[in-house]
């Protein structure tokens, strides 16, 4: 058993009537310091943006549960990725929280008035939240917004999943996952370094007409509520460019063709790593630790982010990875030890950074997007999420 602590994290709404659309007020402050720190105009620690618990007109006093929110600041000063989750109900984002204060933030240090909206101006606030990057979790949909949600337990609420009616109350809310997800851990590998804001902006409102499309026209709505959200963002993302691109023989289609593989990749670690821990968790270290390419993982807690090509050398050649596979997730482990390695060794090498300069053409393309998406054909992004599935319900 895990005597130690869960991490927590914080939960609050957003009020639409502060602003035509508080989130993209907060979003355009961000992405303008990003642009700044690629112009070489900004430094790394400027790149941020203030988010305000604003106070109630109609409250004397502080909140009750005051101490215990900015306490959660002695957390992220030991390093521990923190999360401040954001909602209108309609929609679900996630911030990387870099520093929780009560204290006035644009009275106290005017230089920082840069780095929030301007509709904060005057305004009184229980909380300021220093945001280091804002991804999107869920776009225009309530209920996935509500799924989403009760994947986080209310900690002032005797531990109940987080009800979006009838549970926001008393915000923030103080919560915490029962399985703990580095939403921001794997930029490097996933994003090459950029935030997950830069990612998410470009055919941000094409990516979300397209995630749609895709639940509701292809993989349907039972294997795309499997499906992470990181998962979900680089399948809608490689279709806004493989659908407005696909009558151009000429375009480089290596971009579209990469997220298609990282989806496949994302929902491989989420398969495989979470699995093995539940059953290696507790052992020896010669039970749970392995070399991989990039040094020693235990598998016994969370593994970082691991590229395709590390994930089939680890099914194909790792003994404890093999050896305890069928106990993590039952009878999906002959298709994933035995056949999956062979479908994803096509992928494999588009994955392969150095493979980026050679240019993919359309029907590279097509014939890619085909096997991953399953058209006219299993595909192999559904067979990786029903094998999650089925594994995660017995």
């Amino acid at each position: 058993m895990n005597d130690q602590p869960r991490p927590r994290h914080l939960l609050t709404v957003w009020n639409p009537s502060y602003a035509d659309d508080a989130m993209d007020e907060h979003l355009r402050v961000l992405l303008e310091w990003a642009r700044r720190r690629r112009a070489g105009q900004a430094g790394e620690d400027e790149v941020h943006v203030w988010w305000a618990k604003l106070r109630s007109p109609n409250r004397v006093g502080p909140l009750d549960h005051a101490p215990a929110v900015v306490a959660i600041q002695e957390q992220i000063l030991s390093s521990i990725e923190t999360h401040l989750y954001l909602t209108d109900y309609r929609s679900l984002h996630v911030a990387q929280l870099e520093e929780i204060t009560d204290d006035d933030v644009p009275g106290k240090h005017p230089d920082e008035r840069e780095n929030m909206p301007a509709y904060y101006e005057g305004a009184q606030a229980d909380f300021w939240f220093r945001l280091r990057d804002i991804r999107r979790l869920v776009a225009n949909d309530t209920p996935a917004v509500i799924e989403q949600l009760r994947k986080l337990r209310n900690a002032r609420y005797h531990d109940r999943p987080v009800s979006l009616y009838g549970g926001i109350v008393d915000l923030p809310l103080i919560v915490w996952a029962e399985e703990e997800l580095g939403w921001f851990a794997d930029t490097s590998i996933l994003l090459e370094g950029r935030l997950w804001v830069e990612y998410e902006a470009g055919f941000r409102g094409e990516t979300e007409r397209l995630a749609q499309d895709l639940r509701d026209n292809l993989l349907g709505t039972a294997v795309w509520s499997w499906l992470e959200p990181t998962t979900r963002s680089f399948l809608a993302s490689a279709e806004a460019v493989f659908r407005a691109r696909r009558n151009d023989p000429q375009f480089d289609f290596s971009g579209p063709a990469v997220e298609y593989v990282k989806a496949v990749e994302t929902e491989l670690n989420h398969l495989i790593f979470p699995s093995l821990k539940r059953v290696l968790k507790g052992r020896s270290p010669a039970q749970r630790e392995i070399r991989g390419m990039e040094g020693r993982l235990d598998l016994g807690s969370r593994v970082p982010h691991q590229s395709l090509g590390s994930l089939r050398v680890l099914l194909e050649k790792e003994e404890i990875v093999r050896r305890n596979l069928e106990p993590a997730i039952g009878s999906e482990a002959r298709w994933v030890l035995r056949e999956l390695p062979h479908r994803i060794a096509p992928l494999v090498e588009l994955r392969n950074p150095g493979a980026h300069s050679a240019v993919l053409t359309r029907e590279q393309a097509i014939g890619m997007r085909e096997q991953v998406l399953g058209i006219g054909q299993e595909g192999l992004l559904v067979q990786v999420a029903r094998s999650k599935m089925r594994a995660r319900t017995g």
